[in-house]
């Protein structure tokens, strides 16, 4: 395995294992709950939007480590920007796992890309992503 493989391993079973706004109480403005039944993954997130920002992001349900570690890095990383870039992180995430777009080894959300060998595993990375999309009112 190469350094870069095992490095993207590492950064989800931490997020795994201590995730970014899981079970975090917010005042929630939209939420959506969605499930991939192939995996067992159910996740509810929850955003509390203002003036067209999102304030806070929240999850809770039960997933499978790639489903917990992306949406701990949506928790991350989402908080404080438009919904409009939102949107624009699902599609590039969901363009990079189908081999249709690249994404720069330093992105935050790189570590997913070692899903994308095993395509039943996609869904598990781009869950809390559809599932926010939806949240606020985009479509998937």
């Amino acid at each position: 395995m190469n350094e870069l493989q095992a490095l993207y391993r590492e950064a989800i079973r931490r997020h795994a294992s201590q995730p970014v706004g899981y079970r975090q109480a917010i005042e929630a403005t939209h939420s959506r709950e969605c499930s991939n039944p192939l995996c067992g993954d159910r996740v509810v997130i929850r955003l509390k939007l203002a003036s067209g920002i999102i304030e806070e992001i929240a999850f809770d349900g039960e997933a499978c480590a790639i489903c917990m570690a992306s949406a701990s890095l949506l928790c991350e990383h989402g908080a404080g920007q438009a919904v409009g870039h939102l949107l624009e992180r699902h599609e590039s995430l969901r363009a990079a796992l189908h081999g249709e777009a690249s994404m720069n080894d330093d992105d935050p959300l790189a570590p997913l890309l070692g899903v994308r060998p095993y395509p039943s595993r996609i869904r598990c990375a781009t869950l809390p992503w559809e599932t926010a999309v939806k949240a606020v009112g985009g479509h998937v």
